[in-house]
């Protein structure tokens, strides 16, 4: 009989050597004085060295690993929707994309209905953190007036009598019975060059959608008259297929005044949205049009173009996107259009609930601008209403688009970048950095106000 087994030794187990094999289902270990023992391998299980592959663990594995992938994927999302979106409409076209997309947006609704009913939401979208920034010193004011005799009925004259009437907080109109604190409530709490007795900027948040309390639009609030609004484009939108490519910079003189930097409009090609800047047409300015416009003389305005504005030689930048989302304090009933007014495709951006964002004019025309998560362009215009505005219009949509960065001076001279709500994607300092998208931004310009 063939054999295999181990050798031992009296003063203890030697290595194993490899002696004959023995039959099916037996194992002989051979003692030191020559002796063996016959053992089932049946029940030696430290004889099997490893497990036996079978389709279900591999079923199981592949399962696993696409779960991991699909994550990792996922958690990307803010960094490959880009590159993802501009490949899938180019392989599929640009109407499948959207259909593509709408189908996306619509399971991302569900996952975040399904997370908000196990672990809530939060209820305010800014930081608590305390934001420190180095502000220069500005020269005191000094006023020169006629001293002479009293006249019965003139008023007296002081320094106080010339100085600029503090910025209006518009006043803010509750979307539900319960509001969360600080809802609709108006702080300058972390804003850069900012305090409760000189606001520049306001911030609040509302939250306009009954059916996804987790939706919170942040909106800032900027005192027109002491800031100078900038329009750039990009190196590749919105003009580069029309041969028109823009810096997509700020310039390094303009940022020791820099506040605050957001997004600009859709992608050129997509509804042929007109844009002037830079002293250049990135695209012809249309009839009919929600528009913003920044003037030389360092005023703002928003509206229809061809109705509230129109060309003229005093313009230094406009931009356009889709139709306005409020109308002389009034929610425009154009929210709920299809996609001849939303979009250039059939399918209905207008109902995509994603991340979106917007500038407006209050009534005595400072600055608004706004941005939150699972928007629609209905209650996206709701939350502007809400906050005060009196004319409003919709920028760009979708997660990584939108942000808005507040930028605070540091004594070394250089801007620190924080994002103006926690839960925005992408890097806030990412408009320090040539941008192939169009932008706005915001610098301080205090000569008309003072």
């Amino acid at each position: 009989m063939l054999r295999r087994g181990w050798a031992f030794r009296r003063e203890g187990v030697a290595e194993a050597v490899p002696a004959a094999p023995v039959e099916p289902g037996l194992l002989l270990l051979e003692a030191a004085g020559g002796e063996t023992a016959a053992v089932d391998t049946a029940i030696a299980p430290a004889t099997t060295t490893g497990r036996r592959i079978t389709k279900k663990r591999v079923a199981v594995a592949v399962a696993v690993l696409g779960l991991a992938a699909a994550g990792t994927l996922y958690s990307q999302k803010e960094t490959l929707a880009p590159q993802v979106a501009d490949t899938g409409r180019k392989v599929v076209g640009d109407e499948n994309w959207a259909k593509v997309e709408s189908y996306f947006f619509r399971v991302e609704d569900r996952i975040a209905q399904a997370k908000y009913r196990v672990m809530g939401a939060d209820t305010n979208p800014f930081g608590i953190g305390v934001e420190v920034e180095f502000v220069p010193r500005v020269e005191a004011r000094t006023w020169t007036y006629h001293v002479g005799p009293a006249i019965a009925a003139a008023p007296v004259l002081t320094a106080e009598s010339f100085a600029p009437k503090p910025l209006v907080l518009p006043k803010t109109t509750p979307l539900r019975e319960t509001l969360e604190t600080g809802e609709g409530v108006w702080s300058t709490a972390g804003l850069p060059r900012t305090t409760p007795t000189d606001v520049l900027m306001a911030k609040t948040f509302v939250r306009p959608d009954k059916s996804r309390p987790y939706a919170l639009v942040g909106v800032l609030l900027i005192d027109s008259r002491r800031i100078r609004l900038n329009m750039t484009g990009g190196t590749i939108d919105p003009g580069g297929d029309r041969g028109v490519r823009g810096p997509g910079t700020i310039p390094a003189a303009e940022q020791s005044e820099l506040l605050v930097a957001w997004n600009g409009g859709f992608k050129g090609p997509h509804g042929g949205y007109g844009m002037i800047a830079d002293g250049k047409e990135y695209r012809p300015m249309r009839a009919g049009l929600a528009t913003i416009c920044s003037y030389r003389d360092g005023s703002v305005k928003v509206g229809e173009w061809g109705v509230e504005l129109s060309a003229s030689e005093m313009i230094a930048a406009c931009r356009q996107n889709a139709v306005l989302l409020v109308k002389e304090g009034q929610i425009s009933k154009r929210t709920a259009e299809g996609n001849d007014t939303w979009g250039y495709v059939a399918v209905n951006s207008a109902e995509f609930i994603t991340w979106r964002s917007a500038v407006g004019v209050t009534a005595d025309g400072s600055l608004l601008i706004a941005a939150g998560n699972s928007l629609s362009a209905a209650t996206l215009a709701s939350a502007l209403w809400a906050a005060g505005a009196h004319t409003a219009m919709q920028l760009d949509i979708n997660s990584p688009y939108v942000l808005l960065t507040e930028f605070y001076q540091q004594a070394d001279g250089t801007l620190r970048a924080e994002r103006f709500m926690d839960n925005m994607p992408d890097s806030p300092a990412r408009f320090l950095k040539t941008q192939e998208r169009d932008f706005m931004y915001v610098t301080l310009d205090e000569a008309r106000w003072r």
